[in-house]
């Protein structure tokens, strides 16, 4: 929780919309923290609460999720809030990894097609850290690619490079693939995310 603001009560309608303009906005501009406000929630134990407040902004009724490793409070917590259904990571339009490890999952997520490459799967994965500057035991980031200048360095703790190496099998051949977020809770920011569009190519090295 952020040190900076008070948390606040969640309205559905105002932060909803205030957090997915920020979502979109980190989209456009990979490389740069979205700093989604702090707001009183209760976050289920397998979620920090940037992907807490991600589920809100993004999942529907008419949306269906994959929830990795899931528990039964964030199954609870996604089903009350938002109504979204569970589908298999073959078929999920949204895939949430909240651990480190992500088994054979995320390499199921599809991918959408020629035709309809807007089918392809939105992946959310939670990080210990996300930081502009180095931080100890992170991997740092390398971002090339479309609403970036010349390129963007950024570090992330908690993701195994093997994250990395399938969104950059998924999307090898644009227009198909995914678009990923990596969330955060930042002792002094807040809930954080970082969006990987599929347009984005990520190099990383370890620290």
């Amino acid at each position: 929780m952020s040190t900076l603001v008070a948390a606040k009560p969640y309205d559905q309608v105002f932060d909803g919309q205030k957090h997915y303009r920020t979502i979109l906005q980190a989209t456009a501009r990979p490389g740069t923290m979205g700093q989604l406000d702090d707001v009183a929630i209760e976050v289920p134990p397998q979620f920090n609460r940037a992907t807490a407040l991600m589920a809100l902004a993004l999942l529907s009724g008419d949306v269906t999720y994959f929830l990795d490793r899931a528990e039964a409070s964030a199954e609870d917590f996604i089903l009350r809030e938002t109504s979204a259904k569970p589908a298999d990571p073959a078929h999920a339009e949204f895939l949430i990894f909240p651990g480190a490890q992500h088994g054979d999952a995320l390499r199921q997520a599809r991918r959408g097609s020629l035709s309809y490459p807007d089918l392809g799967a939105t992946v959310i994965v939670q990080a210990e850290a996300i930081s502009p500057a180095p931080i100890d035991g992170a991997l740092r980031l390398l971002l090339t690619g479309p609403g970036i200048e010349s390129s963007a360095e950024v570090y992330v703790r908690g993701v195994p490079g093997d994250v990395f190496a399938v969104l950059q099998e998924h999307n090898a051949e644009f227009p198909v693939g995914v678009d990923a977020y990596l969330t955060c809770d930042s002792l002094s920011a807040g809930p954080c995310v970082l969006a990987l569009p599929r347009t984005t190519h990520v190099r990383w090295q370890q620290m």
